[in-house]
């Protein structure tokens, strides 16, 4: 269908204004008919806990703050597939340092690499997730380790009130159409804008040259992965150079049903 043709059974409207004013008002109508793909999280989103797990091999120091997760505290994104690894680097030394790469070892010891592009991550995230699940390992989004990501769930309540919602927004797309496309299309291009800027924002990306005495603070996207054994870094300073790890047996039970966790601690 050429785009010209959504508007011919509508009459012309006095200038840009006009357009913009009645997309608006369409968009607040529509705005159960978005991709949810896009949309940002709740700003009532609880804090994340902090953990502070610290790994130091001179002249890197390395200390994980804190780890959000699928619709867990802290998120930004509704439904983000991916775990975001927030850190705190610093070079300790007097020369420059240099972070080449940095991977997650999951609990049989394959490694990934952090991610750069937030669609391409989700769909990783996605296929691993259904490799896991097939290897029969009882994956799932939203389980954190003994509490510590407490994530909440969706009520039943919740669930009802959004399926009456969205019930409600499919009739109002029936009724305007045209107006449903324009109006979808420019939002979803916003929010997606929106979560490529703010995912670009916190990223680090690497390689990652640190002045002497310089702490960065951001974060390494990685995709899903259950019961992560280590963190690695690896990086380079003057003549030297090595790979920090370091061990997350705190975040064990991460992505991991909790049913089977309990059984596995009887």
């Amino acid at each position: 269908m050429n785009p010209r043709n959504l508007f011919t059974n509508f009459p012309p409207l006095s200038g840009l204004r006009s357009i913009v004013a009645m997309l608006a008002a369409w968009s607040v109508l529509l705005s159960g008919c978005v991709s949810t793909r896009y949309k940002m999280a709740p700003e009532k989103t609880p804090r994340p806990m902090l953990l502070n797990l610290a790994a130091t091999q001179p002249p890197l120091e390395v200390m994980l703050n804190m780890v959000i997760i699928y619709k867990g505290p802290g998120s930004w994104k509704r439904a983000a597939f991916w775990d975001e690894y927030v850190v705190t680097l610093r070079n300790q030394g007097n020369q420059p340092l240099t972070i080449a790469s940095a991977a997650l070892a999951d609990f049989a010891g394959v490694r990934r690499a952090p991610g750069d592009n937030p669609w391409a991550l989700e769909k990783e995230s996605k296929t691993l997730e259904r490799k896991y699940r097939d290897a029969g390992i009882a994956f799932v989004r939203y389980t954190a380790p003994g509490g510590i990501l407490a994530v909440a769930g969706v009520g039943f309540a919740e669930a009802s009130l959004m399926s009456a919602g969205a019930a409600s927004a499919a009739t109002v797309c029936f009724i305007a159409l045209p107006v449903y496309y324009t109006g979808v299309i420019m939002i979803n291009h916003h929010n997606k804008v929106a979560v490529e800027k703010e995912f670009h924002r916190r990223r680090l990306g690497l390689p990652l040259t640190l002045a002497p005495g310089e702490t960065r603070i951001g974060s390494f996207f990685f995709p899903m992965v259950p019961n992560p054994r280590t963190l690695s870094l690896r990086w380079a300073s003057g003549d030297s150079g090595d790979e920090t790890q370091m061990p997350l047996e705190s975040l064990h039970g991460l992505h991991i049903k909790a049913s089977v966790r309990a059984s596995a601690h009887n």
